[in-house]
């Protein structure tokens, strides 16, 4: 993925200010008593499976996930981010998960890729929206215009994490369009989306991230 120009045309698109340096620290992100969701899906691919009351599901990406979810894996790969620990997983193979209150127990699994993000990150990620079953964002927002000096708080940090992660980590473009949505800057998160899908057409991860942001969007206009 060619993030270096994605990252250099988002922030050609944004005004330049005098931005305060914004701390971040690795320490655990919300608690239990805000959601009953423990873990956000952040790519999948091939062959993931859930277990539910009405049979096995395939995994979407950008599902949240519950303490207590079996997933089944297929010879295929799935990353989470846990709410609780911060901890990001990266599972390939064939095997069995069992999603936990900050990490996930593997039956048949090699030993994941795992780091922990930073708190500010993973906060804004557990905020990430959700389409209920009639493709409407199903969660609360803020409504109105959105707010220039929060919008530029957001793309402050954005620009710290972004060289703070890996140039194939799409970690903070998940900080930052959550963080965009949040505010319900929509025409913000369409020019996110249209740089991210130029700067990398062939990546299976980008292209879940844009069409689930450009369905939100679309069903976020539709409603008003």
């Amino acid at each position: 993925m060619r993030f270096p120009a994605f990252r250099l045309a988002i922030l050609r698109g944004i005004r330049a200010g005098a931005l305060a340096a914004i701390p971040f620290a690795l320490a655990a992100p919300a608690s239990a008593e805000e959601s009953p969701d423990v873990a956000l899906v952040t790519a999948v691919q091939g062959g993931v499976a859930r277990a539910t009351p009405q049979g096995t599901q395939a995994v979407p990406a950008f599902v949240k996930l519950k303490r207590g979810d079996r997933l089944t894996l297929a010879g295929g790969s799935i990353q989470l981010v846990y709410f609780e620990s911060g901890r990001q997983e990266n599972w390939r193979g064939d095997g069995k998960l069992e999603v936990g209150s900050g990490a996930s127990k593997a039956t048949g699994l090699p030993e994941p890729d795992t780091r922990t993000l930073p708190d500010i990150m993973v906060r804004q990620i557990a905020k990430t929206p959700a389409l209920d079953s009639q493709g409407r964002a199903g969660v609360v927002r803020l409504r109105g215009l959105p707010s220039p000096a929060t919008v530029e708080r957001i793309v402050a940090t954005y620009r710290q994490l972004r060289d703070w992660a890996g140039a194939n980590d799409l970690s903070p473009e998940l900080y930052l369009l959550s963080g965009l949505f949040e505010q319900h800057d929509l025409d913000r998160i369409q020019q996110v989306l249209a740089d991210l899908a130029r700067a990398s057409p062939s990546d299976a991860q980008v292209d879940q991230l844009v069409a689930f942001y450009r369905q939100l969007v679309e069903a976020e206009a539709a409603a008003h």
